[in-house]
């Protein structure tokens, strides 16, 4: 619901406060008073086009900002809360918008900055506002479904149709997938079939490259290896001519200090040590000695090591940078070769589940047809009673199914209202109807329809008294307080009779101060009332006759919204 509307040099307006109320909210005044200027204001605040020759002379800003409460729109707060909007506990939601004159302008959703897009999004939940020639939501085509839909509470069936289709599509769009790149999946099944084989037929074993590299480097130095060996071999235990072995002159020593132990028992243990020396020396020179006679001229054997390396050394270039790499490498192209092997398997079951849910959405898209037939041809005959009371008795009105050529998460079929307004006219699309007279109560006849399963909470009807008088004017009034008893309205009027079934009533007029034009907007009481509608009525506030017919059209107003009171209940 709109709490209230707060305006800052927007158009004739300096700064004004609106609070609006439940039920039927009207506001009259003198032709050219700036009545247009408040309802103007309300679309900016929702989000729609904003002009510079909005702000007001002499000023570089304007600001609007409507303040609603939202808690029961249940959908909007979803909303809200995934744009990341904050809404306290009273649910209340401030749309805030700023013009400036070089063309830039701020939205904020609770003092959030947010896009225009966002910003707009939140409005459709809030108002529809409806002009005289104006095509609003009512009169958009492609909103005729949802409004069917929502007439005949089948909501939660077409939920079930949209969520089957989007299935569908989803399964629909991997198969796609799968078959548009089976020419790259049979190029990746065969290169990764050789990488797989390559490796597998080399062998690798963790840590080969490393002992491979040892080896070679044994087998491509043997000579010097083996000279160098015996080198030491020959200094340790067989010594050169002219040369002592050092095993002879250790022995020699060791033979000294045993001697000078039994003279001093104080060498003794120097006597030990040395012995050892001799026999780890002794082992040194066996050792040299069997290394020696084992070292390997063999270079047949050095040849195929220099090739067992240069073979790790290509896979290493094509799979990674050691055998551990490549060994990982293959375990993760054999789990690919697998899902892709099991693909053809995919594709076949994909088929099957796509299969089972288009039947699916085919039943479920029937039921859905079958409904809305039928409840179309309850809103045919809701509509026409509603123009009955609304003095347009011979009008037709007919809802119209076209099949779509393609499935849909809607359906099967469009839907788009048609009416005659006279007889033996043909029927034509809602939002061609000629007459404003007719355009005004063919959409209040669809708005009383629709006021109870419609979610906007507010609607504003500009002039929709435009065209009409009489009788049809007074059942205008009447059906306008209907929908008032289900949402609330606001309605900018310049007939008395249906002023006069106002809740509450704003007078909106203009003044001139300083040389400077404003518009101001006062909300009036019940002698305010009576003189204002006395005014509409084309008397002068002090006459008498006519305050006396805008009595008669309160007490008559407060008569009828009491007797559809109780009918009700």
């Amino acid at each position: 619901m709109l709490v209230s509307l707060d305006i800052q040099d927007f158009g004739l307006i300096d700064r004004q406060t609106i609070e609006f109320t439940p039920g039927l909210n009207v506001l009259t005044g003198e032709t050219g008073a700036g009545k247009s200027i408040v309802v103007e204001a309300l679309q900016v605040a929702l989000g729609g086009r904003a002009w510079a020759e909005f702000i007001r002379t002499g000023k570089e800003r304007a600001r609007v900002a409507a303040v609603f409460e939202v808690h029961p729109l249940a959908v909007l707060k979803e909303k809200l809360k995934a744009w990341g909007i904050p809404l306290e506990d009273d649910g209340i939601l401030v749309m805030a918008r700023e013009l400036a004159r070089s063309g830039r302008n701020i939205c904020r959703l609770n003092g959030q900055v947010v896009a225009l897009s966002v910003y707009r999004e939140a409005g459709q939940h809030l108002v529809d506002i409806h002009g005289q020639h104006e095509s609003q939501s009512l009169f958009n085509p492609d909103h005729h479904r949802d409004l069917l839909d929502r007439f005949g509470g089948l909501w939660s069936l077409r939920q079930e149709v949209a969520e089957i289709y989007h299935r569908w599509r989803d399964l629909t769009s991997q198969l796609e997938e799968l078959r548009h790149g089976a020419r790259d999946r049979l190029h990746r099944l065969d290169m990764l079939t050789y990488q797989v084989q390559e490796i597998d037929r080399a062998r690798l074993l963790p840590e080969e490259e490393e002992a491979l590299t040892q080896e070679r480097n044994r087998l491509a130095n043997a000579e010097k290896i083996a000279a160098l060996a015996g080198r030491c071999y020959q200094a340790l235990h067989g010594g050169e001519e002219g040369i002592p072995a050092v095993m002879d002159l250790l022995g020699r020593a060791c033979r000294d200090l045993e001697e000078l132990s039994r003279l001093d028992p104080d060498l003794s243990s120097l006597a030990s040590s040395l012995d050892g020396v001799l026999y780890q020396v002794e082992d040194v020179a066996r050792e040299l000695a069997r290394y020696r006679d084992g070292v390997e001229f063999n270079p047949s054997r050095l040849q195929e090591v220099e090739e067992r390396l240069s073979r790790i050394r290509d896979l290493k270039r094509k799979y990674g940078d050691s055998v551990e790499e490549i060994l990982r490498y293959r375990e993760e192209a054999a789990a690919e070769l697998e899902l892709l092997a099991s693909s053809e398997e995919n594709t076949a079951a994909l088929e099957d589940e796509i299969k089972l849910w288009e039947e699916r959405w085919q039943q479920k898209a029937l039921d859905l047809s079958r409904a809305r037939r039928e409840h179309a041809r309850k809103l045919e005959e809701a509509v026409a009673r509603e123009l009955a009371d609304l003095e347009m008795g011979n009008v037709e009105f007919q809802v119209l199914f076209e099949d779509l050529s393609q499935p849909s998460a809607t359906g099967r079929e469009r839907v788009e209202f048609l009416i005659s307004p006279n007889p033996g006219e043909p029927l034509r699309p809602l939002a061609r109807i000629a007459s404003g007279g007719e355009l005004s109560r063919v959409m209040l006849a669809m708005r009383a329809i629709l006021a109870t399963v419609d979610e906007l909470p507010t609607l504003v009807f500009d002039e929709v008294d435009a065209g009409i008088g009489g009788r049809t004017l007074v059942a205008v009034a009447e059906k306008l307080a209907d929908i008032a008893g289900h949402r609330q309205v606001v309605c900018v009027t310049h007939a008395a009779q249906i002023a006069s079934f106002a809740r509450t009533h704003f007078s909106i007029s203009k003044e001139v101060r300083a040389g400077q034009t404003t518009t101001r907007v006062r909300r009036l009481d019940e002698e305010g009332r009576l003189a204002e509608l006395a005014r509409m009525l084309g008397g002068r506030e002090a006459d008498g006759l006519a305050r006396d017919h805008a009595r008669h059209l309160l007490e008559q107003a407060r008569e009828r919204i009491e007797i559809a009171r109780k009918k009700t209940c």
